[in-house]
């Protein structure tokens, strides 16, 4: 009985609710999007109790007409969750949380209100913090202000900022808000009355006090320096939000320095120039980050003293020198746009709302080329593009909505039972060699719907003084291609050979994408945007790690003559290779031995469907296995990948080929032009000196061995397989 009894409160223990408080993100908390459609949530939680040290975090968001689906984010440790999850830039959302255990629920938790948008620190004196003649509230109602503590509706005052009257942040806020269509954050820093000298870090010293003085201290030497507390309070706040967690700062402030009724008070421009300097350097240094300034003209103070031409100048300064950009000239603002009738230095509500408008048009000019402009690199210029595409354009959806699922109809291994059956929860499809049509596909899509949406983003960079691209290499961001976009090897081997770089992330393209059409009307884009009109029509080589292959070889079955070469980086699914448009175009299947989707249904299966394109199309391709190593690719992998585009290159591009001109014809390397190797084989796995011989000297089966470009990269095939040291990729 007593055992039975235990075991009842032991169950009964098991099954009540645990409790989660979350306390990252915090309600109206805005974070800062990294890109126009998506935004990194950075969760923490406590539970209330233990729970199972296998248990699972959860998360999803919703808002009116959006509900995600929940997506498996973490483990929990201990007590606490802690968690990253990407969400969608847009109106305020709902996030849940959940711990579960066995797909039962143990914890839930959620915030009612979070966004992903714009975050802008505002400081300065008086004009930056509510001492304005009356109170604006959002319009919008999608600003929200942060104190330090806890975030709010960014009606008037704003918190953390002095003063209990007005500010034209509400309607600058509204503003981005609009034009954006996200929310706003706002951390108010402003200090009414403030000198630039007392915003200084502790210990700077100038020759003359501010005409307040509570901030500042006289030194025995007779010089003035700041006590520090509004600098280190102003870094607190920055760093409140993390490394990036703002759009830009926004400061306004001049006015306590310039044409003091004490003339020993005011400061000259050329050390208002060197203090606000001081302040702009030091701070991003301290924060970690060289966070976007945005300087206001404001030295005005009432009719007859409308502003200080050295002030102004020194503020100006700053935007010609590139330490900050252009704010609005806020002394312009005069008569009813300032309190008490014009008389007063603070702004009338007009005023306020014009005010706001005033910097509305000088950052948001700004902001929208902040996703679109080309950056400068050591080694070239990059530029980025995003779009709101469909899951429709995307391998998955394609599979479940197009094509017919036959796991019977692959034919490559004709004794398949010896090697067993996939695991009947991951079902593989044999059946890749696909014919799906445009046609085909756009009925599909009218027939189904588009499905939700989801960002994407494309990437091109050219190498510096690059005259005229001779090719591109395309890269699906899925998996390890996000990261070679950006090695600096590959980029040096495209400076050599007079190549561009693309790549484009997120799911509608990266995992392989219909129509095809999509590639090519994005390089018409970047043709334009970048002045190179050659990369509508230049020689494409194209990248895929896992289910990226569903770009990489898929897209090549289907426009074969615009690719010169192709990679696919361990396949997800090996089928998806068996492409036959695709064999008359080289490509290269590289294979970890101890990644789990090689097993998947068995090893002998996988390797065999290269080896059956080879025998059944006469596909010019090779398998190169990866000995003792996962999914992911590492640093000895990349020399293999890197000579096989450049050999490929060599032997499909012409020397004379002028994409201006039009599409490029390539070459067409003869079967018996080629090596061939040995394939890899399971028994004894390892590392393994596979041979190698020109085609007609090869003493094997010359039908199913994988196919070489010339002798130089068959040696660099057969010292990847038996050492991993690909020495040379010349």
């Amino acid at each position: 009985m007593k055992r039975l009894l235990a075991f009842l409160l032991v169950a009964t223990s098991a099954l009540h609710a645990v409790d989660l408080t979350i306390t990252s993100p915090l309600d109206y908390q805005v974070v800062q999007r990294s890109s126009p459609g998506r935004g990194l949530l950075r969760i923490t939680g406590e539970l209330s109790e233990d729970v199972p040290a296998d248990a699972a975090v959860q998360v999803r968001v919703m808002s009116d007409g959006l509900q995600l689906p929940w997506t498996q984010v973490n483990s929990v440790k201990g007590r606490k969750v802690i968690a990253s999850y990407e969400a969608p830039a847009g109106g305020w959302l709902k996030m849940e949380v959940q711990v579960v255990h066995g797909g039962k629920q143990l914890a839930l938790g959620s915030v009612a209100h979070v966004g992903i948008g714009e975050v802008f620190v505002i400081a300065g004196q008086s004009n930056s913090a509510n001492h304005g003649a009356e109170k604006q509230t959002t319009k919008t109602r999608r600003v929200a202000s942060f104190d330090g503590k806890a975030w709010r509706i960014a009606d008037d005052p704003q918190p953390g900022a002095s003063g209990e009257r007005g500010s034209f942040i509400p309607p600058f806020a509204d503003a981005v808000v609009e034009k954006e269509n996200v929310p706003v954050g706002i951390i108010a820093c402003g200090i009414g009355a403030t000198s630039v000298r007392e915003w200084l870090p502790k210990g700077a010293t100038f020759p003359n006090p501010p005409t307040l003085v509570s901030r500042v201290e006289q030194l025995p030497s007779g010089q003035w320096a700041s006590k520090g507390a509004a600098y280190e309070a102003f870094l607190t706040r920055m760093k409140s939000v993390g490394p990036q967690g703002f759009r830009a700062l926004l400061w306004h402030q001049g006015e306590s320095d310039a044409n003091q009724k004490d003339a020993t008070r005011t400061l000259s421009g050329k050390l208002y120039r060197e203090f606000l300097e001081q302040i702009i350097r030091d701070s991003r240094r301290d924060i970690g980050w060289s966070a976007p300034w945005f300087v206001a003209q404001a030295s005005y103070h009432v009719p007859g003293d409308e502003g200080s031409d050295d002030i102004r100048a020194a503020q100006a300064s700053l935007w010609k020198d590139g330490l900050a950009f252009e704010g609005p000239d806020s002394d312009a603002l005069k008569g009813k746009l300032r309190e008490r009738d014009g008389q007063g230095v603070h702004f009338s509500g007009e005023g306020l709302r014009v005010h706001g408008a005033k910097w509305a048009e000088k950052v948001l000019p700004w902001l929208a080329k902040q996703w679109t402009e080309p950056r400068q690199t050591n080694d070239g210029t990059e530029w980025s593009d995003f779009a709101q595409l469909p899951e429709c354009h995307s391998l998955g959806w394609v599979s479940a909505n197009v094509q017919t699922k036959d796991t019977k109809s692959w034919n490559g291994v004709l004794d398949e039972s010896k090697w067993g059956t996939p695991d009947p929860q991951q079902v593989v499809s044999r059946n890749w060699d696909w014919k799906v049509s445009e046609a085909q596909w756009r009925e599909a899509v009218k027939q189904k719907g588009e499905g939700r949406h989801e960002e994407v983003r494309f990437d091109l960079w050219l190498p510096k003084d690059l005259q005229t691209a001779r090719g591109i290499v395309v890269m699906s961001g899925h998996g390890s291609g996000e990261g070679l976009f950006k090695r600096a090897d590959l980029r040096k081997l495209a400076q050599e050979l007079g190549l561009a770089l693309v790549k484009f992330t997120g799911n509608p393209m990266q995992r392989g994408f219909w129509p095809q059409s999509l590639l090519f009307e994005h390089l018409v884009h970047v043709s334009e945007k970048s002045d190179h009109p050659e990369l509508q029509h230049a020689p494409l080589f194209l990248y895929g790690h896992s289910n990226g292959t569903g770009f990489s070889a898929i897209f090549t079955s289907y426009v074969p003559d615009r690719v010169w070469g192709w990679v696919s980086m361990r396949p997800g699914t090996t089928f998806q290779v068996y492409q036959p448009g695709a064999a008359q175009v080289p490509g290269l299947v590289i294979f970890g031995e101890d990644d789990p989707f090689l097993a998947r249904p068995s090893k002998e299966e996988n390797l065999a469907v290269v080896p059956a394109l080879r025998k059944n199309h006469r596909a010019l391709w090779n398998i190169a296995v990866e000995p003792k190593t996962g999914h992911g690719p590492g640093e000895k992998t990349w020399p293999l990948v890197f000579s096989f585009l450049r050999h490929s290159f060599t032997a499909r591009v012409p020397a004379d080929a002028d994409a201006r001109q039009g599409p490029v014809k390539h070459l067409a390397p003869a079967l018996e032009s080629g090596h061939l190797g040995q394939d890899w084989q399971t028994q004894p796995g390892g590392y393994q000196k596979l041979r190698t011989a020109p085609f007609a000297e090869f003493p094997g089966d010359k039908s199913t061995s994988s196919w070489l470009l010339n002798a130089a990269y068959a040696a660099d095939w057969q010292q990847f397989q038996s050492t991993r040291q690909v020495e040379s990729t010349k």
